[in-house]
């Protein structure tokens, strides 16, 4: 961080002051304990570990932006996950935080305590931008400020509309108003004091999403609720239009996620240099590395096996995201992440692991292999009643076949022989109408 003269330390005080003495939008409770946290963080902190909190915008029954390729909250969470593996790789001396690790949902107040609490040097959320239009697209990073015009104020407004799914947010929010303009005026004089070094990160993530030729709308400022509580260089990256068809399939695709991790790892890892150079610290960073995938091979967490049927949202799951279901031997087989990438692979493992599945275990997958001796099926409907190939429940499907197991008819349909197929097969099945299918692994 850069060091602040007396005098301006004198000011960013009055200010301070001032504020206490006319804002009412938090209680002065909130007020003061933040004002505090902020004065004890304008000289460089003499721990070990340069402390980064990754926040994945959204989570839970908050989903964020709909894209036709994706939830906002699922984009936000994959992003984090590999932003947080790059730099658990490569970085020793810089400790990631996560506000969340797999889909819940958690208030914008306590993303911000947990960046307070655990003393932060730098806060990056990361967020899907959206537009009623389809039109809209390219990259915008956001550092906390006063709104200059109606488009800064929607998104901050969209963003900030997540405290009506809190519980307390009536006292939470003491008369916090998102559709309001005059709500976040005077907040915002919080965060001046880290506004040179948001600027900064904030820069450089937008100058390596120009690099890889996306359109950059370049940094902004606007009134975001989760900016205004922490008390360290804060930004919030719109990482592009989930509602764009070709930017939202690019957000939701494993390789635009990775170009943009990497992305934000570079902004990082440049930020992080000059940070050390300005504090007198001399440690080595290591730049970039960009690890080679593996050819034609996919990594999956598997976490569990079970003779019960669960599907993703399940308590059972415990939040784990991008669950994959393969029935084989009588059992439903759990996999959860997709990569071609070692380090995340392990670093899934490890968030499962976390999850409680302590027996979890990466595996490797080839989804064009063809199967010997097997082949996958879909399973579609397991049902104690017993219906005929043609019954109107089965309309849109052919060659349905019937099997009994105890009491309990099983349904499947189709017949392939490598993963690929079976994915394509299962997820035209789903738009038929049997949202509870899922592939299922069978000896001829």
């Amino acid at each position: 961080m850069y060091i602040i003269s007396e005098r301006n330390l004198s000011a960013k005080i009055n200010q301070k002051k001032f504020l206490m003495r006319v804002l009412t939008v938090f209680n002065l409770k909130n007020l003061i304990i933040l004002f505090l946290i902020s004065i004890s963080s304008l000289s460089y902190s003499q721990k070990k570990d340069f402390v980064l909190v990754l926040d994945a915008g959204h989570g839970g029954n908050d989903f964020g932006a709909k894209g036709p390729y994706a939830f906002e909250k699922d984009v936000n969470l994959s992003l984090v996950l590999k932003v947080g593996a790059l730099i658990e790789k490569n970085n020793k001396n810089i400790k990631v935080i996560y506000t969340r690790k797999v889909d819940e949902f958690i208030p914008l107040m306590t993303r911000a305590d947990i960046a307070n609490r655990n003393k932060a040097d730098l806060f990056i959320s990361i967020h899907c931008n959206s537009s009623s239009s389809s039109a809209p697209y390219g990259t915008e990073t956001y550092v906390l400020g006063a709104h200059r015009n109606n488009d800064n104020f929607n998104v901050a407004k969209r963003e900030n509309e997540v405290i009506y799914l809190e519980k307390d947010y009536k006292s939470t929010y003491e008369g916090f108003n998102p559709s309001s303009p005059e709500s976040i005026i005077g907040l915002t004089l919080m965060q001046n004091v880290f506004l040179e070094n948001s600027l900064k990160i904030a820069s450089l993530v937008e100058d390596n999403f120009k690099n890889e030729s996306r359109l950059s709308r370049g940094v902004k400022q606007a009134g975001f609720l989760v900016l205004v509580q922490t008390a360290m260089p804060s930004v919030l990256i719109e990482t592009g239009f989930i509602s764009n068809y070709q930017e939202g399939k690019y957000l939701a695709s494993e390789e635009g996620q990775n170009v943009i991790a990497n992305d934000i790892y570079g902004a990082l890892i440049k930020y992080k240099k000059e940070y050390d150079k300005k504090s007198g610290k001399t440690e080595e960073v290591k730049e970039v590395v960009k690890e080679k995938p593996l050819e034609n091979t996919s990594l999956k967490v598997q976490f569990l096996a079970s003779f019960n049927k669960y599907f993703p949202g399940s308590a059972q799951l415990r939040g784990l995201k991008n669950i994959e279901i393969i029935k084989s031997g009588g059992k439903y087989i759990y996999y959860t992440g997709n990569t071609n990438l070692r380090s995340e692979g392990e670093s899934n493992l490890k968030i499962a692991k976390e999850a409680g599945f302590t027996d979890a275990k990466v595996v490797e997958f080839n989804d064009k292999e063809s199967l010997k001796n097997e082949y996958y099926t879909i399973e579609i409907l397991l049902s104690p009643k017993k219906y005929k190939e043609r019954d109107a429940i089965f309309r849109g499907l052919n060659n349905v076949i019937r099997e009994k197991n105890n009491d309990v008819y099983v349904y499947t349909c189709g017949k392939v022989t490598n993963y690929e197929s079976a994915k394509r097969l299962l997820e035209n099945i789903k738009k038929i109408g049997f949202t509870d299918a899922v592939i299922s692994k069978l000896s001829f």
